[in-house]
């Protein structure tokens, strides 16, 4: 008699179990894949609109990637003579806006800049959001852009969603090198962090679930990366860790590092949250990645 009781409540948790996690699938892959993203405007009151706030030239760009995804960005040509180039890769929900202000002015003292703005999201085309995985294609698309301009070597500068799409572009893309600043190593994981703060139960398989929805949304696998990140090797990488990063914890950061080939650097960046590893100490930072970007670029 216990017996049955129990294995009558045990189907009955797992029922209610199993419509919570259906739900969140549902809700919470529609949410990933088709956001609500941040309009193309400046941040604040003062902050740039385009390169030429900054007192930079510039060129208005468009490409269309293999699946016929147009893009759209910025090129600002370097400040010295030079054929390299770094393309910067934005966040989720995000545009290039925040970048602008932050990186390229000093990126474009020694390397050509190539900002645009990932499918789906700024003034670029719509498009679903697969956290990287169709993101591939911008980035190529990218790569050929600047090749056609007769550019490189070629490097990829990426912030979070931008470093994971940067990880995961790489092994199959002629670049140079790629500086990944606060990328996740598994799709699920910022999902997981995400859904916690909001207050959702049974976050990591609730995460899971959403991932998996997201992909059949997407109608295509999305793989992690930290899947491929050792194909990367031989060309060089450089992991950006902040170390207070509650959306993306630094062992996401550290776990990529292991699985990755040489030649590799890890530089964490204390008391750093998400994205915020340049704020946090600018001059440290811009030494570590121009002086990593000279060596492998010249």
């Amino acid at each position: 008699m216990i017996g049955a009781v129990a294995r009558g409540i045990g189907r009955a948790v797992g029922l209610v179990v199993g419509a919570y996690l259906s739900y969140v699938a549902v809700r919470g892959s529609r949410l990933l894949v088709q956001p609500e993203v941040r309009p193309f405007l400046p941040e604040y009151t003062g902050a740039p609109a385009t390169p030429a706030d900054l007192g930079l030239e510039y060129e208005d760009v468009r490409f269309t990637t293999d699946d016929g995804v147009t893009l759209s960005g910025w090129l600002v040509p370097a400040a010295r003579d030079t054929r390299t180039a770094v393309i910067v890769l934005h966040g989720f929900s995000g545009h290039r806006l925040p970048e602008l202000a932050a990186l390229v002015p000093w990126l474009q003292e020694r390397h050509h800049v190539l900002q645009f703005d990932f499918r789906g999201h700024g003034e670029s085309d719509p498009s679903v959001i697969t956290l990287g995985w169709h993101e591939r294609r911008d980035v190529a698309a990218a790569v050929r852009f600047l090749e056609g301009r007769g550019l490189g070597p070629i490097a990829l500068l990426g912030i979070s969603m931008g470093a994971s799409t940067a990880i995961v572009s790489a092994p199959d893309l002629p670049v140079a090198a790629v500086v990944a600043d606060a990328p996740y190593a598994e799709l699920h994981h910022p999902v997981a962090n995400r859904m916690r703060d909001v207050g959702y139960p049974l976050a990591e398989l609730g995460a899971r679930a959403i991932v998996a929805g997201a992909a059949m949304r997407a109608r295509t696998r999305l793989r992690d990366p930290l899947s491929v990140v050792a194909r990367i090797a031989p060309r060089p990488l450089l992991i950006i860790s902040p170390t207070e990063d509650r959306l993306i914890d630094h062992r996401q950061a550290e776990r990529l590092f292991e699985r990755a080939g040489e030649p590799k650097e890890l530089y964490r960046v204390p008391g750093a949250g998400h994205g915020e590893a340049y704020a946090t100490d600018p001059e440290a930072y811009r030494a570590r990645v121009l002086e990593f970007l000279e060596r492998h670029l010249g």
